[in-house]
């Protein structure tokens, strides 16, 4: 059960920033109630269904990316149509990394998981900025450092996520989580645009989901 629990606490890793998230989950979120802050403080809620075994579901459904409309999101900054491609994108993202190692299905099975991400929030990125405190010696070497601290880096945004897993036939909750996610302090083309951040932030949040799951399920990579 241990190994099990820390898969799951794994499954999407956390990038603290202060927000509401630090003080309750997302109220209009529908696995709110279940949801236990994993550190005080912190932007990390997770629960797990007790018994939990992610490796008994052989195939995917992956349910569009939701943006979230709570009276606690946020999304200062970003307008309706951005939200909106932004949740596109972590949808593409996560089809285009799952079928990797795992079968999508548009219709349940009983050994089917169904994935649901909310979008419950965006940070911008200051273009331009953030790169150029990547490019310069000092300001690589501080970006060094913040990488392998696991922070995010100066100038650069994030995304408030929320992560769904149901059964197939059921529809029973199996893990939720909530995470704030920046790409690496190092990453550099994620500096130039919000676009650019949130599209590393999806690669990495579905490459993180797809491992985990392989991991849950005794496969290789």
């Amino acid at each position: 059960m241990k190994r099990v629990a820390l898969t799951l606490f794994l499954l999407v890793l956390p990038i603290q920033v202060s927000a509401q998230t630090r003080d309750h989950a997302p109220s209009s979120l529908s696995s709110a109630s279940r949801l236990r802050q994993d550190k005080s403080g912190s932007e990390s809620w997770t629960y797990a269904k007790p018994g939990l075994r992610l490796g008994d579901f052989r195939s995917v459904m992956i349910a569009p990316t939701i943006v979230y409309s709570g009276a606690d999101a946020q999304f200062d900054g970003v307008d309706a149509a951005d939200r909106q491609k932004y949740a596109r994108m972590v949808t593409e993202a996560l089809r285009e990394e799952l079928a990797k190692s795992f079968p999508l299905v548009s219709t349940a099975a009983a050994d089917t998981l169904r994935i649901r991400v909310t979008l419950l929030g965006a940070d911008t990125t200051k273009g331009g900025v953030a790169t150029a405190t990547r490019v310069t010696p000092l300001g690589l070497a501080a970006s060094a450092a913040r990488s392998l601290r696991g922070k995010e880096g100066r100038f650069t945004g994030s995304l408030l996520l929320a992560l769904e897993l149901h059964n197939g036939r059921g529809n029973e909750l199996q893990f939720a989580a909530v995470r704030r996610r920046s790409p690496d302090a190092l990453d550099i083309p994620a500096t130039l645009s919000t676009t650019e951040t949130v599209k590393a932030v999806a690669e990495a949040l579905a490459k993180d989901i797809r491992e985990k799951l392989q991991r849950a399920g005794g496969r290789a990579d």
